[in-house]
């Protein structure tokens, strides 16, 4: 392992020598943990998987580091170099931590019916009715959620 793949969080300046004003997040830092040790498992280098991404080593030891966030294009194609699924960065101890398919078809069912309402409601021009309207809504939703 060379130098520059070793990430100190301890001090306040990032690999390349440029002061930094905060602490890398601790997600960055376990998603970059995460992508570093299925690298080194396949034996790949930083190099190699740098130049299969097209960036500098260096932008990848940020990502690996957690000084910089790796966008969600970068990292699909992150998984799809080192062969696992993308969900492979994200898993904690169990895989309950993640969204069932049912909690994610709500959260866009859930979106989608507030979009409705909320072009609904632009389109009631009385603006004590708008409000009652929107009071009925409310307490419904607190309704609900108890």
């Amino acid at each position: 392992m060379n130098s520059r793949e070793t990430c100190e969080h301890e001090g306040s300046f990032s690999p390349d020598g440029f002061f930094m004003n905060k602490k890398p997040d601790v997600i960055d830092v376990e998603l970059g943990l995460r992508i570093r040790l299925r690298r080194e498992e396949l034996s790949i280098t930083q190099d190699v998987l740098a130049e299969k991404l097209r960036i500098r080593p260096q932008e990848l030891e940020k990502y690996e580091c957690g000084f910089e966030k790796i966008s969600a294009s970068r990292l699909l194609h992150v998984s799809e170099i080192l062969d696992v699924p993308i969900m492979f960065f994200f898993k904690s101890g169990s895989d309950e931590a993640l969204p069932s398919k049912e909690a994610l078809a709500g959260f866009r069912f859930a979106k989608h019916h507030k979009a409705v309402l909320r072009t609904a409601l632009s389109g009631i021009v009385d603006k004590r009715l708008r409000a009652k309207i929107l009071a009925v809504v409310q307490s419904s939703e607190s309704d609900s959620e108890r």
